[in-house]
C-alpha cells in the first residue's frame, strides 16, 4: 500500500512539475537587421525577461518580415508571432504571455491582435500585453525618464522617432507636448509628424545654441545611423546649431527595460 501511495505522490508532483513547465512568453519586437543595435538592445531586453522569469519557458519573435529574411541570409532565424506561436502550441505549452515591445499603438500592434486572435483557440489561456506607450500615465512615465537626460547652457534635446502615416504617429505629437513642459525637450519622428522640417523649425536659435539628438527608437539602427545621424544632423547644422548626435537605443535603458518588464508582471499575476 505504501508502494502505490508513493507512486501516486510521485505521478502527481510530475503532473505539477509538467503543468508548470507549460508556460511561456513570447516577446514580440519589430527587429533590427544591425548587429550592434540588436546586441545592445534586442537581446539584453530577452535576458532580462529571462532574468525575471525564470519559471516560464522565454521566446522571441520579429514582426518584420524585411528583417527576418536579412537575418535569414545570415544564417539567424527569427520566428514571425504566428510561427512562434504555433511553435509554442506543438511544444504543448497551454499558457503564454504575449509581451510587445513596440513603442506605440500602431500598424504592429494592430496586427499583433490578429495574429494571437486568430491562434488564442490553442492555448487554454493566452494574454497579450501593450506597448510602451499606451495610456496617459505611460506618457508620464516615459516623460519623467526622457527628461532625467540634463539639459546643459543654451542646449536642447531632440528625441526622434520612427513615426507612420497614420492617426497613431499623433502618439508622438503628445509625448512632445508633454516633454516641453519640462524645458528644452522637443519630439519629432522621420516617417511622421513632427517631421524633420517641423522639428527642426520648433528649435528656438536665439535660446539654444546646442542641440543633442536621441533616437527615440528601442534599438539604435538603420534609421538612427543613416537617416538621423545623416539628414537630421545636417538640417540642425544648417540651422546654425551644434550637434551632438546619440547612437543609443532606449532597450539599452534600464528604465524603459523595467518598463517591459513591469507590464509583463501585470499580465502574469
Amino acid at each position: 500500500m505504501k508502494k502505490v501511495l508513493t507512486t501516486l505522490l510521485l505521478l502527481c508532483c510530475l503532473t505539477v512539475m509538467s503543468q508548470a513547465q507549460k508556460s511561456a512568453i513570447l516577446v514580440v519586437q519589430f527587429g533590427t537587421s544591425n548587429t550592434e543595435g540588436r546586441e545592445a538592445s534586442l537581446d539584453v531586453i530577452m535576458n532580462d525577461v529571462k532574468e525575471q522569469f525564470v519559471d516560464y519557458e522565454v521566446r522571441e519573435a520579429y514582426t518584420s518580415p524585411t528583417i527576418r529574411r536579412i537575418l535569414d541570409k545570415k544564417g539567424m532565424k527569427k520566428d514571425s508571432p504566428t510561427d512562434a506561436l504555433l511553435r509554442l502550441h506543438l511544444d504543448g505549452y497551454d499558457k503564454v504571455i504575449v509581451a510587445p515591445t513596440f513603442l506605440l499603438d500602431g500598424v504592429e500592434m494592430n496586427k499583433l491582435r490578429e495574429d494571437v486572435k486568430a491562434l488564442s483557440s490553442l492555448f487554454v489561456e493566452i494574454k497579450l500585453g501593450n506597448p510602451l506607450l499606451y495610456n496617459v500615465d505611460d506618457f508620464h512615465i516615459v516623460t519623467d525618464i526622457l527628461t532625467k537626460q540634463a539639459l546643459g547652457k543654451k542646449e536642447a534635446i531632440l528625441y526622434v522617432g520612427h513615426g507612420n502615416q497614420f492617426a497613431s504617429t499623433g502618439a508622438y505629437a503628445m509625448l512632445g507636448l508633454m516633454l516641453r513642459q519640462k524645458g528644452n525637450y522637443y519630439m519629432g519622428t522621420v516617417e511622421g509628424w513632427p517631421d524633420r522640417d517641423a522639428s527642426v523649425a520648433m528649435i528656438d536659435s536665439k535660446a539654444c545654441k546646442n542641440v543633442r539628438v536621441i533616437p527615440f527608437l528601442l534599438a539604435a539602427g538603420v534609421h538612427a545611423r543613416e537617416d538621423i545621424e545623416g539628414e537630421w544632423v545636417e538640417a540642425l547644422q544648417q540651422k546654425g546649431f551644434k550637434v551632438e548626435m546619440s547612437l543609443h537605443g532606449l532597450g539599452e535603458s534600464a528604465d524603459f527595460r523595467n518598463i517591459f518588464i513591469n507590464k509583463i508582471k501585470d499580465l502574469a499575476k
